[in-house]
């Protein structure tokens, strides 16, 4: 037995108040603000009014600050906002988006452009919306507090979770915005953890997932699938014989894209297969060390759904992780989930009903979840709940519930 490591894993290959001054009045209302939104970039501004009504009616148009957009050269990242930045035009709100243009030059000038393109955008805007909270968040709240219009902060989980933990400063920062912010809204119950310790309150809507993209083949789950035509599929794809899971996400460690590939080495024996769609840091070492799971690179989503209708369970198993899109697409196509219990993963897969929940970081857990996923009769029963399970996350429902938070801030959206 050669003895191999990919990420952290080794395994074997084969196996009431006194009154005060006027002036010492308002030193004290600054300061007492400034404890309450966060350190003082720029004051709080009245909100430009609303139109009256009866005034003749022109589309939204909102400012959609982000630094997680799909680029030319990374047309793969963060597909999430880009969605959302499609739902908001389909419903027939001009968006304009200040986001990168390339992820390859360092983050100060990312950023700084970020900020150029949010700070000098033409036009009247009705409102801004930042993904996420830290670091565009930030920049989002001031262009919001020069326009003198509304703010929604979008918390996707390791910004709040990660960024503004690292120190006071960052925390700080972070919690300037989601204070300051007319509304914070984020994509699991987790991640509203996160941004309450900061000194928010946030509602908690899905990003959405594209149900008429993902979703099962001819509206039935995998299992039910005629054999003859998933048979035909997995041809078309190029996909193992026999039982198979399927990974989709960066290949990194806090995705366990190592747990998946040394859990798959030692559930190989007992005939199943890996394929991981996806690319990242241990790619290279995933692939010298386990040429027996298959790797492919990023595709479109159309692909990914399709991949995901003809596996036989789709696995996410991740060390953190604030929702799990991936989890609700595979169960949106009605195939089971083995998942880590952790985060918003647990929110989505709900142990012995639509999936099995396994402790984070453990192989051997992963590899004896797929060996229950040996009985064709659990497969089909856990697949067959995943659609309804999930339908909350729809894209167009997620539009919807975000527009109603925008409503209450008079912004038509």
């Amino acid at each position: 037995m050669v003895a191999a490591r990919v990420g952290p894993h080794r395994f074997g290959v084969g196996a009431g108040r006194a009154a005060l001054a006027p002036a010492e009045s308002c030193a004290a209302d600054a300061h007492r603000a400034q404890d309450r939104r966060g350190p003082a970039i720029i004051p709080d501004m009245p909100e430009r009014p609303s139109p009256k009504p009866g005034a003749p009616q022109r589309p939204t148009r909102l400012l959609l600050v982000t630094n997680i957009y799909p680029t030319p050269d990374r047309p793969n990242m963060s597909p999430f906002v880009a969605r959302r930045v499609a739902a908001l035009r389909e419903r027939g709100v001009e968006v304009v988006v200040a986001g990168p243009t390339s992820y390859r030059s360092n983050s100060l000038f990312r950023h700084l452009g970020i900020a150029r393109r949010a700070l000098t955008a033409r036009g009247r805007f009705d409102g801004v919306e930042s993904h996420p909270v830290y670091f565009a968040g930030v920049i989002g709240l001031l262009a919001a507090r020069l326009r003198r219009i509304p703010m929604v902060a979008y918390a996707h989980g390791g910004d709040v979770a990660d960024y503004a933990r690292r120190n006071r400063f960052h925390g700080s920062l972070a919690g300037w915005v989601v204070r300051g912010s007319r509304a914070v809204v984020t994509n699991s119950r987790d991640t509203a953890g996160f941004v309450e310790r900061l000194g928010a309150t946030a509602r908690v809507i899905s990003p959405g997932v594209d149900m008429t993209v993902f979703r099962p083949a001819g509206g039935a789950t995998p299992a039910a699938t005629p054999a003859a035509d998933r048979s035909a599929e997995r041809i078309r794809l190029g996909a193992p014989e026999g039982l198979f899971a399927l990974y989709v996400g960066t290949l990194s460690e806090r995705k366990g894209a190592d747990v998946f590939a040394a859990a798959l080495d030692l559930a190989g024996p007992a005939g199943w297969s890996g394929v991981m769609v996806g690319d990242g840091p241990l790619a290279e070492s995933i692939s010298t060390l386990l040429p027996s799971v298959r790797l492919l690179p990023p595709a479109p989503p159309a692909e990914i759904a399709a991949w995901m209708r003809t596996a036989d369970v789709v696995v996410v198993p991740s060390r953190r992780e604030p929702l799990g899109l991936a989890a609700v697409e595979g169960l949106a196509c009605g195939t089971p989930v083995i998942a880590s219990d952790v985060g918003g993963l647990r929110e989505v897969v709900r142990d012995g009903e639509n999936g099995l929940l396994i402790p984070p970081d453990d192989p051997g857990a992963l590899a004896g979840a797929l060996s229950r996923l040996q009985d064709a009769g659990l497969r089909a029963r856990l697949g067959a709940a995943g659609p309804a399970s999930v339908a909350g996350h729809d894209i167009r429902t997620a539009a919807a519930r975000m527009a109603e938070v925008w409503a209450e801030l008079g912004v038509r959206t």
